[in-house]
């Protein structure tokens, strides 16, 4: 599907976004703002009042504070929602190994609340964000949405669960969900506690790149702008309802090439090390088989691996400080 048509199609539709001030949650307000669509970001209170990620766009779209397992806010402001674009999520694997509770807690009920408020006014369709993580280790790649789920998990498993819930009010209730699984966006506001941003400051820093494992785990990548597109699909393309859908390039790369590779480009001095031991709970190999969306929705990546790396380059460059946050992430 072209911008330009799906530019013609969002026009005027009102939607709501949970979770605004996320990562990926960010760009696409930035983008359905900027596209005639009325948006409201249910943003997580902070006692701060600083908005995350959303301050360049804060008087473009609707702000709501709140939370997504609050079942009388969420009824409130879905009244009149052409489509919600679910992505709250407690997102961190490794935050969710020692906070399990609150991880299925956040993830389960905040969807469940999210369908029960839809069903109660009619929204015309709900997205959710997805997770490759809920394939676990793969019995085959590349990996397909028919994929035995195995999470490794409690981030996993609530994604997973969240899942089930989904499928639960589509086959139940005839509401109009639509799931995807996205394998490894990256990009400019990603979270520290991610390879990719680590890796980028660590290298112009020129401190040391640390590596979980040898390296040898692979990951599918995908920028953002790329993701944002798929969403964007996600909600207005006709014939899709009840459908699972993967998201990702079909390329397969290893931690360790993906670090020499942010070496390359950053001209760093810094030297990679090993721990030589995998997380608990972590995917040792993700691959994605592509093929469903680019026949569904004429979704395919766009964004050369290099140009994406040297646009979120880019971005951290500008905030080397944030280094002294590493030693804190998870």
């Amino acid at each position: 599907m072209t911008e330009l048509k799906m530019e013609k199609q969002l026009h005027g539709l009102n939607v709501l976004v949970t979770g605004a001030d996320g990562f990926i949650s960010s760009h696409l307000c930035k983008y359905l703002a900027e596209n005639g669509v009325k948006v409201t970001g249910l943003i997580k209170r902070n006692s701060t009042g600083i908005f995350k990620n959303i301050d360049q766009i804060k008087n473009k779209i609707k702000i709501k504070w709140g939370d997504a397992q609050d079942l009388s806010l969420l009824t409130e402001i879905t009244k009149n929602v052409d489509i919600i674009f679910h992505l709250a999520a407690q997102s961190h694997v490794g935050y969710s190994i020692y906070n399990p509770y609150e991880t299925v807690i956040n993830d389960v009920c905040s969807t469940l609340n999210i369908l029960e408020s839809a069903r109660k006014n009619d929204v015309k369709r709900i997205v959710h964000a997805g997770s490759s993580e809920i394939y676990g280790k793969p019995i085959y790649v590349p990996i397909d949405e028919d994929h035995p789920i195995n999470p490794r998990s409690p981030y996993a498993a609530a994604k997973a669960s969240a899942e089930n819930l989904l499928q639960s009010y589509y086959y139940t209730y005839d509401l109009p969900i639509v799931m995807s699984r996205f394998f490894n966006v990256y990009g400019p506001k990603q979270g520290l506690d991610q390879a990719i941003p680590k890796f980028i400051l660590q290298a112009i820093n020129n401190k040391d790149i640390t590596i979980y494992g040898d390296g040898s785990q692979t990951r599918d990548y995908t920028y953002v702008s790329d993701a944002v597109n798929a969403y964007i699909s996600l909600g207005i393309k006709p014939k899709i309802i009840g459908k699972v859908i993967n998201f990702g390039s079909g390329k397969e790369l290893t931690i360790k090439d993906l670090a020499k590779q942010i070496l390359k480009l950053t001209k760093s001095k810094s030297k990679l090390k090993f721990d030589n031991k995998l997380r608990s709970g972590e995917t040792p190999r993700l691959l994605c088989n592509p093929n469903l969306a680019k026949n569904l929705l004429k979704w395919k990546t766009t964004m050369p691996l290099e140009k994406g790396l040297v646009n979120t380059i880019e971005y951290y460059q500008e905030r080397k400080e944030l280094i002294s946050n590493l030693p804190f992430m998870l």
